[in-house]
């Protein structure tokens, strides 16, 4: 920090002296200027410096690990849903596997390649069944062997990208716990670390033209002030004294701008961690599920146990990312067909162990809207993950043999001359009352039991449905069905016309 008494001492000095001193003053008024431009490069530089590389040195080891996660994960959902789909029994299974192969590069843009191997159960030899990369005529492709666990290994290139190779197996197990595992073949996956390396580029760039912006401002600013200084005593007090206020302030200014980016750098990073986990956690809570039918009666306490722990980690991340706001501005066009497929997958696990039939009747002419993704799959997650909710309280009432089914409608309609797009959610759940309709949409109304639903899942469609210009309709008999209508309307800019 500057010594302005020092400084005043030394123009008063200067002032007080005879007029044919005018260049010895001059040139000493110029080394003072230099002075204070030499002590703002040597303080504001290193200190910009000195943040940005703890951020890369602390965030991209970081980074890296949660990518590598994200692979890890990815290879054992595929992997869970090769053997509980039995895909590699079909007579070619390399057209159901490929498949799932594009859901998962769809979700984790980040994967640059996975090859799926399976061991022949005659000859024992190892054959690839699935892959998303087509290699050209000639190329030597990777060979992928059997492993007994989950292995991960980094490749750094100098003259390429750097990913993680990452190995799982694909194992079948045996009712009976003490029989060894069946090994069915491996899945090997590479996932990229690049956008690491992009967010270290644009720290360094963001921290060299805030350091010279930065810079530049307090030269030119304190500049003024020392010019003042020199001129007499009067402006000199008083420059000192609006030099004193501007270095607070250029302080506290620089503290919180600080604060600021690292709160947005933890944020953005805490935002793109729930949203990753929360699909894998659903199949984690989906398989839990599945395996208590499987196991004995201590093992289902265990299993109940890691279902509650699961439960809880997944409503903690869906309170943040519903605590977090969109823009209207990162509305973009989507396919609803592509989300309500998505979201239908993330409750595949809840559907299968409960034994729900699925039925799709999905128009794949209806065109695509503008509307905000991760919105509309909020509006889908919640009605149906209701509709199961609805579903599994009927079982609970009816120990008989009953229909359980789920059905979902999308549709073009015409209202008033403008097109519509219409999702429709229909289940063969307990119902909903006919006198609680008129406010199964107010806030924290609810008709499930205490502790299963905070009556706020219907509150946050209809608000999302009507942020984008819809509407939500909602129609039930008791004990019977209930259906759910979601209206959005197309824009005509940009969009073809119907």
């Amino acid at each position: 920090m500057i010594d302005f008494q020092t400084l005043k001492l030394s123009v008063n000095r200067l002032l007080g002296s005879h007029l044919s001193q005018w260049r010895p003053r001059f040139a000493r008024s110029l080394d003072l200027q230099a002075k204070v431009i030499l002590v703002l490069i040597g303080v504001i530089v290193p200190t910009f410096l000195i943040i940005t590389v703890a951020q890369i040195k602390l965030t991209g080891p970081l980074l890296k690990d949660e990518i590598r996660q994200v692979g890890m994960t990815s290879g054992k959902t595929l992997a869970a849903e090769i053997v509980s789909a039995r895909l590699l029994q079909f007579p070619n299974p390399t057209a159901a596997v490929e498949s799932r192969l594009q859901e998962i590069l769809f979700s984790q843009p980040s994967i640059m390649r996975i090859d799926v191997v399976a061991k022949d159960p005659t000859s024992g030899l190892i054959k690839v069944v699935g892959t998303n990369v087509e290699d050209e005529p000639g190329t030597v492709p990777p060979v992928v062997s059997l492993v007994e666990a989950v292995t991960s290994e980094y490749h750094a290139e100098e003259d390429g990208p750097s990913y993680w190779e990452i190995q799982v197996p694909i194992e079948q197990r045996s009712r009976d716990l003490k029989l060894p595992r069946k090994q069915l073949g491996a899945i090997r996956l590479l996932i990229s670390t690049q956008g690491v390396e992009n967010l270290s580029q644009t720290l360094w760039k963001t921290t060299a033209g805030a350091a010279g912006f930065s810079v530049v401002c307090l030269i030119l600013g304190l500049s003024f002030f020392l010019r003042k200084t020199i001129e007499n005593d009067r402006l000199l007090r008083r420059a000192e004294s609006q030099n004193l206020e501007l270095t607070e302030q250029l302080h506290e200014t620089q503290r919180q701008l600080m604060n600021m980016e690292k709160f947005a750098v933890m944020g953005q990073l805490t935002a793109s961690f729930a949203h990753e986990i929360g699909t894998p956690l659903n199949a984690i809570g989906g398989h839990l599920q599945l395996l208590s039918d499987e196991v004995s009666e201590r093992g289902k306490e265990r299993l109940e146990i890691l279902n509650g722990q699961v439960s809880k980690i997944e409503q903690i991340v869906k309170n943040f990312l519903q605590s977090t706001s969109k823009p209207s501005s990162q509305r973009q066009l989507v396919d609803l067909n592509l989300l309500v497929e998505k979201s239908l997958g993330i409750i595949k696990p809840r559907t299968e162990a409960m034994g729900v039939e699925v039925h799709r009747f999905l128009d794949r002419h209806l065109g695509p809207l503008r509307a905000v993704p991760i919105e509309m799959e909020q509006i889908f997650l919640n009605l149906l993950n209701n509709s199961m909710d609805s579903l599994r309280a009927k079982i609970r009432q009816n120990h008989g043999k009953i229909k359980l089914l789920i059905e979902v409608k999308s549709q073009l309609t015409l209202e008033e001359g403008r097109p519509w797009a219409q999702i429709e959610i229909f289940d063969t759940g307990e119902g909903v009352p006919r006198e609680d309709l008129r406010n199964i949409v107010k806030p924290f109304f609810t008709t499930k039991s205490p502790g299963e639903g905070t009556g706020l899942g219907l509150t946050i469609c209809q608000q999302l449905a009507n942020k984008h210009g819809g509407r939500l309709k909602i129609d039930s008999k008791e004990g019977s069905w209930t259906r759910v209508v979601l209206h959005l309307p197309f824009q005509s800019k940009g969009l073809p016309e119907v």
